[in-house]
């Protein structure tokens, strides 16, 4: 009776409300929660804000820093260890440049990669 009863609740466990599953969307075309798109360098290259945190400046003032993806086609490159509180300015067709956000104040200006994604320190 046990047997019969388990597998009566084993059966039925698979009803219910449950959606159908959704086919996966390509990368590009999710974005992470709080998204928002920070720059369109071009028409197959976009700099979005994704990560955040919440910081303070000395004289008491909340900010929000936010961490950068770059978007290229049909992969993204993430931009690491470079917390910023402003909009990315193009440099040149592959760079872009962001000042590093310390505390809610700009500190010091970085060079971008949009290929690699990777920070490179130009000076303050």
């Amino acid at each position: 009776m046990k047997a019969g009863i388990l597998l009566a609740v084993l059966a039925l466990s698979g009803c219910g409300d449950k959606a159908p599953e959704r086919p996966a969307e390509p990368a590009s075309a999710i974005a992470p929660p709080g998204a928002q798109l920070a720059l369109q360098v071009s028409d197959s290259v976009a700099i979005w804000f994704t990560s955040a945190r919440a910081d303070t400046s000395a004289d008491g003032k909340a900010c929000r820093e936010r961490v950068m993806e770059i978007r290229l086609h049909d992969r993204t490159v993430p931009v690491p260890l470079l917390y910023t509180g402003e909009v990315p300015t193009i440099a040149t067709d592959s760079t872009v440049h962001v000042h590093i956000w310390r505390h809610c104040v700009p500190d010091d200006l970085y060079r971008v990669n949009l290929r690699t994604g990777q920070p490179t320190r130009v000076g303050k």
